[in-house]
């Protein structure tokens, strides 16, 4: 009796039809980013396809004390500073990018999971690559997760990746 071992492939061999060209991910430098960036360049390594990466820059919420109070900050310098942390954010992802693979990068603004979505659909993406959602506190915070919003909103399929 002989015993047959199954071997089980990494990549799943994909009918040419079916051939990714552009691969979007959403990073915003979280720990379940730079999972979700990994598994995109493996995709993009695999499939040869163009890679980008995008952050979204939040509007920012100013709170103010009761009474009149002079800030110290006003609502331009804090996206100022919001713009320059993610640009910084975005430098580092593409930095992990081997040079064989051809990669961009997005700087949107936004609700992270609704301009995503615009991007993926009017850019002509065939996968969207996103990591987990946050946990806990901060989700109810944030309510519905980036991914989620992808998967309701977005026409182009959409990878969900597990942080390890």
């Amino acid at each position: 009796m002989q015993v047959r071992q199954a071997t089980r492939s990494v990549t799943p061999a994909i009918p040419e039809r079916f051939t990714l060209r552009r691969v979007l991910v959403a990073f915003d430098g979280s720990p379940g980013a730079w999972a979700a960036l990994d598994r995109a360049i493996a995709v993009a390594v695999g499939q040869r396809a163009l890679l980008t990466i995008a952050g979204v820059v939040q509007e920012p919420h100013v709170w103010t004390a009761l009474g009149p109070a002079p800030m110290p900050f006003t609502r331009e310098t804090l996206l100022r500073d919001l713009e320059r942390e993610m640009e910084q954010k975005l430098a580092a992802a593409r930095d992990e990018v081997p040079a064989m693979v051809s990669v961009t990068t997005r700087l949107l603004h936004g609700r992270p999971g609704q301009v995503l979505a615009t991007l993926a659909d009017e850019g002509d993406y065939d996968l969207v690559v996103a990591g987990p959602r946050p946990d806990g506190r901060l989700r109810r915070l944030l309510g519905h997760s980036v991914t989620h919003t992808l998967l309701s909103r977005c026409h182009t399929s959409v990878l969900a990746v597990k942080a390890p």
